[in-house]
């Protein structure tokens, strides 16, 4: 066990790498649950590129891709993953700043650096409707819906990646410049701006008005990164009670707003009890549902319990709260995807 720990709580930095890597051994699992239940993943999710006239893969083909580009991934990821751990262990243990310490110093701030270009490029290079989205994630395409679902599943991801993105640029920016440059919350602003966009845009071309609810969702997320900010600037803010229950509020809105809106709007369940009604049917066990609703205001709401608790940043290691976004995301893919499975176009005859 605490090896398995000690294999989670790796260098600040590493984190952002090993959560991506999870990332896509997550993604295999979804697929493989989905298709359990018979969802048809390519009536939902735009696999090839829009101008492909060739027939698209089946649910079946996708995951033995999926399962094969997780492996060819894990094969390069996993022993730069070790070989970091070792680093930053030899690195711990010599406390002299002699120069082969100064070295492993270095290499642990650049050896993240070049593990993540290498995943992105993986990512990037193996999958060309991602490349295709990635390009054009901003002006988001309303129609076809199987295409709209590919730009939001992947922006949506990215906003789940914002707290481990924040320590791995303001651990990788020590290379270049001074600390505390403010970068950092820069570009990790950028996946929800991206999603404010979005909305926005989608709103100017269809009119839908819960796009703008959806506005307003994300910018919830600002205010969090404008109390980073300031705690960084006026650092004896953080003793400072009155600011403390403003960032709790911003936090407690935020957490609130988001969970409401994961249930009610993304997974199509306006009732937390009855579910769905209608023609609207539910692809999984009801039982599956309310364990879904309860475990993602768990995680939702994760950064509470450790403030209830009165513990400094977490319960049981470093960057918990990290990793159980990450599944929490997972989570709400599977639903996602149901409800967009189950609420789609009845075919025309």
């Amino acid at each position: 066990m605490i090896e398995i720990i000690e294999f989670f709580n790796c260098p600040v930095p590493q984190r952002l790498n090993l959560l991506l890597l999870g990332g896509i051994w997550l993604w295999y699992g979804i697929l493989l649950f989905l298709n359990a239940y018979k969802i048809d993943i390519p009536t939902v999710l735009q696999i090839r590129l829009p101008h492909d006239m060739h027939q698209p893969p089946t649910t079946r083909q996708i995951i033995q891709n999926v399962r094969w580009f997780a492996l060819k991934v894990s094969r390069v990821a996993v022993p730069l993953h070790i070989i970091t751990l070792m680093l930053f262990h030899q690195y711990q243990l010599d406390d002299s700043a002699n120069e082969r310490s100064t070295t492993t110093h270095f290499i642990l701030h650049v050896f993240p650096l070049c593990q993540l270009i290498i995943l992105l490029a993986f990512i990037i290079c193996q999958s060309v409707i991602v490349k295709y989205a990635v390009k054009r994630l901003p002006l988001i395409e309303p129609q076809p819906s199987q295409l709209r679902n590919v730009y939001i599943l992947l922006s949506d991801s990215l906003t789940s990646f914002t707290r481990p993105l924040i320590d791995f640029l303001l651990f990788t920016s020590l290379l270049f410049s001074g600390p505390h440059t403010n970068i950092d919350l820069f570009l990790s602003s950028l996946p929800s701006l991206i999603r404010i966009f979005q909305c926005l845009r989608e709103y100017k071309l269809v009119g839908h008005k819960s796009l703008l609810g959806n506005t307003l969702k994300y910018t919830c997320n600002l205010p969090i990164l404008v109390c980073t900010w300031y705690s960084r600037v006026y650092p004896e803010s953080l003793s400072s009670s009155k600011f403390k229950e403003i960032q709790i509020t911003c936090l407690f809105i935020n957490s609130t707003f988001s969970y409401l809106w994961d249930v009610k709007m993304d997974w199509t369940l306006p009732k937390f009890i009855t579910l769905r009604h209608g023609r609207h049917k539910m692809i999984f066990k009801e039982y599956i549902y309310h364990i879904a609703i309860v475990t993602n205001l768990i995680l939702r709401f994760w950064w509470l319990w450790v403030v209830l608790g009165h513990y400094s940043k977490y319960v049981f290691f470093d960057g918990e709260l990290q990793y159980l976004e990450i599944l929490r995301r997972a989570q709400w893919v599977i639903f996602k995807l149901e409800s967009e499975y189950v609420t789609r176009p009845s075919p025309k005859v």
